[in-house]
């Protein structure tokens, strides 16, 4: 009798994991960290929870979220971050689906053991708005300004502690944002963690379950919110005391976003889209539900076959019309860097547009350049965005460090690049932790680190340092780590995971070209 297979089991260590690449700032000391030390990472965690010490407070960065403005939130430290996925998932039973049918949010929580895929669940909501539109007369349209900057840490607390039954759960919860945010009480939520995001969704469906709102259908992801109904004074009635509802938590709507009449913006809905670049949107969507892209802009898997078929060459030609007017929009740049990844080589003149006029896509440039052939043209476009002296940001910074990372160290550009991206202006401790924990001998970066493991720092320039120093001989490595682990009680427990790595395991190269 043949044996029946499990599936592999599915804990803490495989969400942190399995969410790691979609992060706002993956930097990949907290990715090995959790890969060899997951276990140690818990248990100092949960010393900490009982009373054996605090968590740090976090670092602050900035991603750019549209061409000039920033989105502020923190890059956590390898415990705190593998302890809020611990966290979430230890406590993933408390996200339920919605009471009805005709009340509903999509998004961020645990299905069959696993967490729903966020496009799928943007693709549902983007249906059941559509569906809306057939079904009634009148919508209202909304969004929560700056929600996860605004939301309060009290009304967090509380909401947790409703719905958790265990009591040391809860008490965890919030001594983890309250010491993580340094005591302060806003503006507590890390952006871009799926456990986060689990948090942010669930905690507004006050929304929905309010009695007080009459509208006959509800549709919601996240913070963006539909109402629909066939009066829209009715509905009007219903803004009013939602806006009530969430002025009791502190929030309030973003005017510039509310929408009202007639019907909802859609890809489909817009007749000034052509044939062609209606194909290229479907496209777009497949490849995003199917995990090529970015995982939190959404799509809708229900597009049949053609959209999993190469571009044919009138697609291709369009795009390249778009290109050469010059004049790229936002909109067209995200759509090409995302269809464009598997014929990148016709248009390698116009990639510089890309990082030059973008930097909040920065991480969709990433994935484009990571299918060019000739990376060494790659490598010139980054040193030259980077050297300009036009303003580059963290957020680019930090992309392009995982650029030179991923497939730019064996060009013969890397040097200056890595000068370059570690003494920028605008560069952060983040940014150049991104340059540090590359595990390669060459360039100088082995004694770029060496200084910050002998000085007996405790922040992240010196934990990157460690677990960039996994590619050295392990003999010369744990010398230094020796001394390392001395800074603090952080600093030994990474310096004992580090360890545990064999030896060079990492190293790209052990001689310079």
């Amino acid at each position: 009798m043949a044996k029946v297979r499990r599936p592999p089991s599915y804990g803490s260590k495989e969400f942190f994991l399995e969410d790691f690449p979609r992060t706002l700032f993956p930097l990949t000391t907290n990715k090995i960290l959790v890969e060899y030390g997951a276990n140690e990472l818990l248990a100092y965690a949960q010393e900490l929870v009982d009373g054996g010490g605090s968590f740090l407070p976090q670092r602050r960065v900035h991603a750019n979220k549209d061409a000039i403005h920033l989105r502020r939130t923190v890059k956590l430290d390898p415990v705190a971050e593998y302890y809020l996925y611990h966290l979430m998932f230890s406590s993933r039973k408390i996200f339920r689906k919605p009471h009805r049918a005709t009340r509903q949010h999509f998004g961020y929580r645990f299905q069959d053991g696993r967490p729903l895929s966020p496009s799928k669940s943007y693709a549902d909501f983007k249906q059941a708005v559509w569906d809306g539109t057939f079904r009634f007369e009148e919508f209202i349209s909304f969004d929560v300004a700056s929600y996860f900057n605004n939301v309060y840490h009290h009304d967090l607390h509380a909401w947790f502690a409703a719905l958790e039954s265990d009591p040391k759960t809860v008490e965890a919860f919030g001594k983890f944002f309250r010491e993580t945010n340094a005591g302060r009480s806003m503006d507590c939520l890390p952006h871009g963690l799926f456990p986060a995001k689990m948090i942010g969704n669930d905690f507004l469906r006050f929304i929905e379950d309010s009695s007080m709102v009459k509208a006959s259908r509800i549709v919601r992801f996240m913070d963006d919110v539909y109402l629909f109904g066939n009066k829209l004074e009715d509905l009007k009635a219903d803004f009013d005391e939602i806006q009530r509802l969430l002025g009791l938590k502190g929030l309030s709507v973003n005017s510039s976003k509310t929408r009202t009449g007639g019907m909802p913006r859609t890809d489909e809905a817009d007749e000034h889209l052509n044939e062609i670049k209606k194909r290229l949107l479907k496209r777009r969507r497949h490849l995003i539900i199917t995990n090529y892209a970015d995982d939190d802009d959404g799509g809708d898997d229900d597009d049949g076959d053609d959209a999993a078929t190469a571009l044919d060459e009138e697609e291709i030609e369009f795009i390249l019309s778009i290109l050469r007017e010059g004049h790229l929009s936002e909109d067209d740049a995200e759509l090409i860097m995302i269809v464009m990844r598997d014929h990148v080589e016709v248009m390698e003149e116009f990639l510089g547009l890309f990082a030059e006029g973008f930097p909040h896509l920065a991480k969709n440039f990433y994935g484009l350049c990571a299918e060019a052939k000739d990376k060494d043209s790659i490598a010139e476009i980054v040193l030259r965005v980077v050297t300009s002296g036009r303003h580059v940001g963290e957020y680019q910074l930090f992309w392009f460090g995982m650029m030179l990372e991923g497939y730019l160290l064996d060009t013969s550009r890397a040097p200056a690049i890595i000068n370059a991206l570690y003494h920028h202006p605008s560069a952060t401790d983040v940014s150049r932790a991104k340059i540090l924990e590359i595990a390669d001998l060459r360039y100088g970066l082995l004694e770029m680190r060496e200084s910050f493991l002998r000085e007996g720092r405790s922040d992240w320039l010196a934990w990157a340092s460690a677990v960039g120093s996994r590619a050295m001989d392990k003999q010369v490595r744990n010398y230094l780590l020796d001394y390392f682990k001395n800074g603090s009680q952080m600093n030994r427990l990474i310096a004992g995971v580090v360890q545990t790595i064999p030896g060079g395991l990492f190293a790209e190269a052990n001689s310079t070209p």
